[in-house]
């Protein structure tokens, strides 16, 4: 005899049961919308080897610390009348979405992408000397906008993706300690979505998409 208490879906559904590490890519303003995850991974392992690496246009954040977390708040305004000792009404005046991580990665590129620097360029010398890269340590007055996807891959192999059109770096603290002991160097970072004016009210930050599993059975 069936439970009384139940789930919505079925125990054998694994897109309700969400536990593991993401990833996310990064893409400039101009990367095209994506319509699912096929135009964000290469889906096919020709040449082999080379399945789930981004396409052209989409760069990895790289390996990360204390996971990926995507919030989403909001404000609202309360209505109340002399006669009702009561709110009789609320609307919500304003909607906050955010994707944070901690980039586990030390590396130049972690750096210029936690602290909003600008490229990194090759600096040849005369041997013996080593060459070096260097990035400039700046101070920009505006953000750089990007989109920003993360991705999760189900123990079925499909693969969900939280994808978000505008998002320019949260105002944080993002610092290293370098130590003998301990934690090794992560910085942490922080994406704030910003709404697309330009889209439909239901898809201004983005869109959440995932692919259905295959059928199985004769």
């Amino acid at each position: 005899m069936p439970g009384f208490l139940r789930g919505r879906f079925p125990l054998t559904n694994e897109q309700t049961f969400v536990q593991g590490a993401g990833r996310i890519l990064l893409a400039d303003m101009d990367f095209p919308w994506p319509d699912g995850a096929e135009d964000l991974l290469k889906l096919v392992d020709v040449p082999v080897g080379t399945i789930y690496d981004p396409l052209a246009g989409l760069t990895e954040a790289g390996f990360t610390k204390t996971g990926i977390n995507i919030t989403r708040n909001h404000a609202e305004e309360d209505f109340d009348v002399d006669q009702i000792r009561g709110s009789i009404r609320r609307r919500p005046s304003n909607w906050e979405m955010s994707v944070g991580t901690q980039l586990a990665e030390a590396a130049l590129e972690t750096f210029a992408l936690a602290w909003e620097l600008g490229d990194i360029a090759t600096v040849v010398k005369t041997a013996p000397q080593l060459d070096e890269r260097h990035v400039g340590l700046s101070a920009p007055t505006t953000y750089r906008e990007r989109r920003v996807f993360v991705l999760f891959q189900f123990p079925d192999n499909t693969i969900r993706v939280w994808a978000f059109r505008r998002c320019i770096r949260a105002a944080q603290e993002a610092g290293l300690t370098l130590n003998k002991t301990g934690e090794q160097v992560s910085l942490p970072m922080r994406w704030n979505c910003q709404a697309d004016p330009d889209q439909p009210m239901e898809t201004q930050f983005g869109e959440i998409f995932e692919q259905i599993p295959a059928a199985t059975g004769p």
